[in-house]
Order: structure tokens, then C-alpha cells, then sequence
């Protein structure tokens, strides 16, 4: 790839500029979608499979196959809007024009078949179905995440921007998560019909989504520069960003913190009706308890940032509470006092937040990383990596309780092919010590790899100041103090 040495000025405005808290707010909107949608497929998709009569297996495989797409779809997505050049900017197109999309394809996603007798006929138009949604995801995620690094170069206005997103994305999870959750219990004790809940996963959730991309997209603007010259789309190209190691500790980060989360919604029903066999309230309490416990640590992270702590160890804070909670709340024993689990979810949810909050703040350092590897910032690039492994995480997630779910013998529900009304059953107790065992297990590993990935993610404000100051030529390398090379060296030595 060849260096630009000549970027274009971006006629919205200066790099560094501050933002007003208009755009700050109509920019983090997005996240509703952004953060939202992939929660939603998380938490509902592969229950909704199953009640339209497929088995768990098949259901995951649906979600795994689409990956094999997303794998050229999402880097080409990061390739394509960094070579876009319109009055709109590079980004802003793609976001608009997806919002009007939206709900078309969820009105394939959520086509209910329980009717349908044949399982073949059934498995080919939900991956269709799901190759369809994952690209318009793709249209919609890519330039919009793109985004969250060129509104400005200024690093204290990137972490407000960052922080106000994350409010967003958390706003956006326990909705996107807990009505489906809510939803989907109603189907399980046939007080909904199947048709009913389809209507209201696409209309519903379609305007919810395509109304904040507009905003979005609208009143917010790109404002770093232009390089000059354009990148082809290449296996070289695509793999470009894995060449910087702080890269790949981020990717770890955020693959490992997300498919654990993946992990809770995507079984959070079955496990507080049939693990826990809880009575006294519904499963969406569980996860508005973890979210509210994650979300009112915001503001102690926002201080810490103020205070200039280093981002990778706020990511790594609270994993060893969040390790111990998670362990707690499986191995809680069913049909005890139903109240005593709350206090566990309030453990998580704390434990969660660091992990869950940092990755996409540490985003726009990681892209000034690259930048000063490669000499050029196609931030399309690394953004497009990042939303593979979003959306790869769902999958993970969702591959795993699948195979977990059959092989401890999960009786799934049924559905009347006239009513659309959902049977449920008793289920063994291999399939409940499955269900404990399928958040468990994987966390505990996954979280152990991920505090690694981020200790060797040594970056902090000091590094991240001066990998500007080099990047905007207010300083030359020449020109660096005696300490100021000596971290210039810790910077190509660790995390190039």
C-alpha cells in the first residue's frame, strides 16, 4: 500500500474542532441501531428459529454460514467508504439511505414459517434471510463506526463522544434485549401468537432503528482529513490492520467482552424458566438489573478518564467481579429464593462495565496507532474488522448454545401451525446444567484471555498525546526530548 502524503482538507470543518452537545447527541442516536441490532438478533433470533420448528443445530449453523459472507461483505464495506467521495463525506450516504432498508429486511429476518411443513425450504429462507439483513448491517455499521474517529482528532472530545455513545449502547441493549425478552416469554405461555410478535419485531423495531440513523446522519459531520489517494479492495488491504498488533489486542477486547455478553442474552429465557426456575419474575428483570449496574458506572469511568487513566486498565478493572459473579449466578441453586439472585446481577453488571464500555473508546487511539504504522488513515479499514467481530460474536454465541442445547437433550417448544400459539416443556435435567454451564464455562475462559490481551494493550493518555502531536507535525521525530523518544521506541516495539 502506498503512503499518502498529501490528505485532503475536509471541508466540514477543522480536525481538532470541539463538538457542540447537538451533535455529540444526534451522532451517539445511532447507537440505538448500532448497538441495539445486534443485541436483538443476540437475544431473540435463534429462540425465534426454533419455535418456526427448526432444531438448535440448525439455527446456529444459519448464523455461521452468513459469517463466511460478512468476511468479504464487512472489510469491503470499510474499503468502499473510505474511496467515497461526496458533499455528504464518505460515511453519512451509506448510514442515510440503509435507514430506509431497515425495515424491508427485518420483514424478511422475522417471516414467520411455523406453518410451513418443510425444514429444508424453512433453513433457506432464514439464511437468505440473514445474508440479506448482515449486508444491510453491514452498509449501516462500517461507515457509521468509521465515523466515531473522524468528528474530530481532538483526544478529550473523542472520549466525550465516546462516553455519550456508550450511554446510547446501553440504552440500546437493555431495550433491544428486554422487550424481545418480554416478547418472547409471552410466546412461551401462549398469550401471543407468533404472527403478533413478527409484526411488532419489524414495524416496531424498524422505525425504532431507522429514525436515529437518519438523525444520525444528518445533523453530524467528518471532519478529519481526506487522503487524497484511494485503496483497492485486496486480501493485502483487508489484512492490513492485523498487521498492528494494538489491533489485535482491540479485536481480543472486544470479541471476547461481547460474545460473553452474547452469551447471557442469547439464553437468558430458557435459563430463568428452566436453570433457574424462577417464578416471582420475568427474565427481562434480569437483564435491565445487569444493565442499570453496568450504566451508573459510566460517570466513575468518564472521572477516571478525566484523570487520565490508561484506557486498557479501566477495560480490565472490574473482570475479576465480573468472573466471580457470573460463577455465583450459575451455580445458584434452582427453585431457591428467587430474590437472592438479584444481588448476583448486580455483582455482574458492575464487573461487565469496563469491558463492555472501553473497546470503542480505545477505537480512535488504536486508528492514530495505525496511522503513524502505515502513514495513511482509512479508518473504513479497521472499522470494518471491528463489525465482523460484532457480528461474529452473535455468532459464536449463538453456535455454541445450539450445540450445547442438543446435546443435553433441550426439548424445544412447538408451534401450532393454525394459531401460531408456542407449547413449551419440562426439561431434563441435562439440558438445565447444559443451559448454567453454556454461560459459565466460556466466559470464564473468554474473560481470562481478554484481561491478557489488555494488559499488553499499553497505551495511555501520555502515548496517545504524543502519536497526535507526531501525526498533526506539531511535533518531529527529530526534534523529541530524550523521554519523548525513549516512548516513541516503547511504541513501535509494542504495539506495532
Amino acid at each position: 500500500m502506498k503512503t499518502e502524503t498529501a490528505p485532503v482538507a475536509n471541508p466540514s470543518g477543522n480536525s481538532d474542532a470541539k463538538l457542540s452537545m447537538k451533535e455529540k447527541l444526534a451522532f451517539s442516536v445511532g447507537e440505538l441501531y448500532c448497538s441495539g441490532a445486534t443485541t436483538l438478533i443476540a437475544s431473540v433470533y435463534m429462540v425465534f428459529l426454533v419455535i418456526n420448528g427448526l432444531k438448535p443445530t440448525l439455527a446456529a449453523s444459519i448464523i455461521m454460514i452468513a459469517k463466511i459472507w460478512d468476511a468479504v461483505t464487512d472489510p469491503a464495506m470499510g474499503i468502499i467508504s473510505d474511496n467515497t467521495r461526496t458533499k455528504w463525506g464518505r460515511r453519512r450516504p451509506y448510514i442515510f439511505s440503509g435507514a430506509f432498508l431497515l425495515i424491508f429486511s427485518l420483514a424478511l429476518l422475522f417471516m414467520p414459517l411455523n406453518a410451513v411443513k418443510s425444514n429444508a425450504f424453512k433453513y433457506f429462507v432464514y439464511l437468505l434471510a440473514y445474508l440479506i439483513y448482515n449486508t444491510l448491517s453491514t452498509m449501516i455499521n462500517v461507515p457509521y463506526l468509521s465515523m466515531t474517529a473522524e468528528l474530530t482528532s481532538d483526544f478529550y472530545e473523542k472520549n466525550k463522544l465516546n462516553v455519550i455513545r456508550q450511554v446510547f449502547a446501553m440504552i440500546a441493549g437493555a431495550v433491544s434485549g428486554g422487550v424481545p425478552i418480554v416478547l418472547l416469554e409471552k410466546l412461551h405461555k401462549g398469550e401471543m401468537p407468533l404472527r403478533t410478535f413478527s409484526l411488532l419485531m419489524i414495524f416496531g423495531f424498524g422505525i425504532y432503528y431507522a429514525v436515529p440513523l437518519i438523525i444520525a446522519s444528518t445533523f453530524a459531520k467528518e471532519r478529519t482529513p481526506i487522503p487524497e489517494e484511494k485503496l483497492k479492495f485486496s486480501l493485502k488491504n483487508f489484512l492490513l490492520p492485523l498487521k498492528l498488533k494494538a489491533f489485535v489486542y482491540l479485536l481480543l477486547m472486544y470479541f471476547l467482552a461481547y460474545s460473553s455478553l452474547d452469551l447471557i442474552t442469547t439464553n437468558i429465557v430458557w435459563v430463568v424458566n428452566y436453570g433457574f426456575e424462577i417464578k416471582s419474575y420475568s427474565s427481562f428483570v434480569i437483564l435491565v438489573l445487569i444493565s442499570v449496574s453496568y450504566a451508573v458506572t459510566i460517570p466513575f469511568y468518564h472521572y477516571m478518564m478525566k484523570k487520565d487513566k490508561a484506557k486498557p486498565l479501566l477495560y480490565r478493572a472490574g473482570i475479576p467481579l465480573y468472573m466471580l459473579g457470573i460463577t455465583a449466578l450459575c451455580l445458584y441453586p434452582r427453585g431457591f429464593n428467587d430474590y437472592l439472585i438479584l444481588p448476583l446481577c448486580v455483582l455482574v453488571g458492575f464487573g461487565m462495565s469496563g469491558c463492555m464500555l472501553m473497546p470503542w473508546i480505545i477505537f480512535p487511539d488504536v486508528v492514530d496507532v495505525g496511522e503513524l504504522k502505515f502513514g495513511t488513515r482509512n479508518t473504513g479499514s479497521f472499522s470494518g474488522l471491528m463489525t465482523f467481530v460484532r457480528k461474529t460474536t452473535t455468532a459464536t454465541s449463538i453456535l455454541i448454545s445450539g450445540a450445547v442445547l442438543d446435546l443435553t437433550k433441550f426439548k424445544k417448544p412447538v408451534t401450532d401451525y393454525t394459531t401460531g400459539l408456542v407449547t413449551s416443556f419440562e426439561q431434563p435435567l441435562s439440558a438445565i446444567w447444559g443451559l448454567r454451564m453454556v454461560i459459565m464455562v466460556p466466559i470464564l475462559i473468554f474473560m481470562t484471555i481478554a484481561f491478557w490481551a489488555a494488559k499488553k494493550l499499553t497505551l495511555n493518555p501520555q502515548r496517545s498525546s504524543l502519536i497526535q502531536r507526531i501525526l498533526t507535525k506539531e511535533t518531529d521525530i527529530d526534534s523529541l526530548s530524550e523521554e519523548e523518544m525513549a516512548e516513541y521506541k516503547a511504541i513501535r516495539k509494542e504495539l506495532f
